[in-house]
């Protein structure tokens, strides 16, 4: 989860509910995110100084909302993370290509 979320906020501050849109969207509804598990999420980041929140309005005026910006040590981690998993895929393709043309 956190490298999705990461990704997101990487491209500019966002809230919740419009987190949630965002993965729905890039997804095509594969991946449907649920309050009990995106806000634990970025609460830890939050503590782990890799995102920041802070209180802002819509532009069009509407409610109050928290929004989330990723921080210097975020986008380090989240390159971190990206290396990792291009390390993993491509081991996982050495090993099926292994397995299906042997």
């Amino acid at each position: 989860m956190d490298v999705i979320l990461l990704s997101i906020l990487s491209e500019g501050d966002s809230y919740g509910y419009d987190i949630v849109q965002q993965v729905n969207d890039l997804t095509h509804g594969a991946l449907l995110l649920k309050e009990g598990s995106l806000y634990p999420a970025l609460k830890r980041l939050e503590a782990n100084h890799f995102i920041e929140g802070y209180w802002g309005t819509d532009k069009n005026t509407g409610p109050r909302r928290r929004y989330y910006s990723i921080k210097e040590r975020g986008r380090t981690h989240l390159k971190g993370l990206k290396r990792e998993w291009d390390a993993e895929q491509l081991v996982l393709s050495m090993f099926f290509r292994k397995v299906i043309f042997e």
